[in-house]
């Protein structure tokens, strides 16, 4: 019986050691770096994408294929996401995958080509796989919004970096700034004209 034990907790030990060895391997212990950038523009080919985001990669591979057979150099492949999954059900999730290109060039159905605008975003970086990295990124993310009293928007853009790299830009815009910005504009006295209307008495005794 002792026996028995040493070789199950031996297992057991192993098992855990297995266990903590993939999480490392795939990003589930990395760290996640958050800062705050503007970003863009960049010109993207991709696909259109409903239902689960993790399925996203099919269109990237397909956008990629398409752009070799094409010979158009890719520069980075890349992914947005229009859809809370916490809001939206699983089989009307939004999304596009492709590849950030240099060039634009017409394109057939179903690939398309869009500029993603220079925007304001937090950006979350972390060395992890690509179906690891939404969960230990996206929750720092709403963290730092709530201290920064900013708002996320639509759609958030996900880079796929050499060397397992994965950076998450989510544009964001600050309520308090943009009442600001609302109480300076109505704040302003608009321009007195130069000119003085007909009539108008200039001080000549006239």
């Amino acid at each position: 019986m002792k026996r028995f034990w040493i070789i199950f907790v031996g297992l057991v030990a192993l098992l855990a050691l297995l266990l903590v060895g993939l999480g490392f391997f795939f990003g589930v212990f990395s760290p996640v770096r958050i800062t705050k950038q503007v970003r863009g523009p960049y010109l993207m080919v991709s696909m259109l994408h409903r239902g689960a985001y993790h399925r996203v990669s099919e269109k990237i591979e397909k956008v990629g294929t398409m752009l070799d057979e094409m010979k158009i150099p890719k520069i980075i492949p890349c992914a947005l996401f229009y859809d809370d999954p916490g809001d939206v059900s699983l089989g009307n999730l939004r999304s596009e995958g492709g590849y950030l290109v240099d060039q634009q060039f017409s394109l057939e159905h179903p690939f398309r080509q869009r500029e993603i605008p220079k925007r304001s975003v937090i950006v979350a970086t972390i060395k992890a796989h690509p179906l690891v990295a939404p969960f230990r990124t996206y929750s720092k993310i709403v963290k730092f919004m709530k201290m920064h009293h900013l708002k996320s928007m639509s759609p958030a853009f996900e880079r796929y970096l050499p060397g397992g790299i994965v950076e998450v830009e989510m544009p964001f815009q600050s309520p308090e700034l943009d009442l600001l910005h609302q109480t300076i504009k109505s704040m302003a006295i608009p321009r007195q004209s130069g000119k003085k209307k007909r009539g108008e008495n200039d001080g000549s005794g006239r």
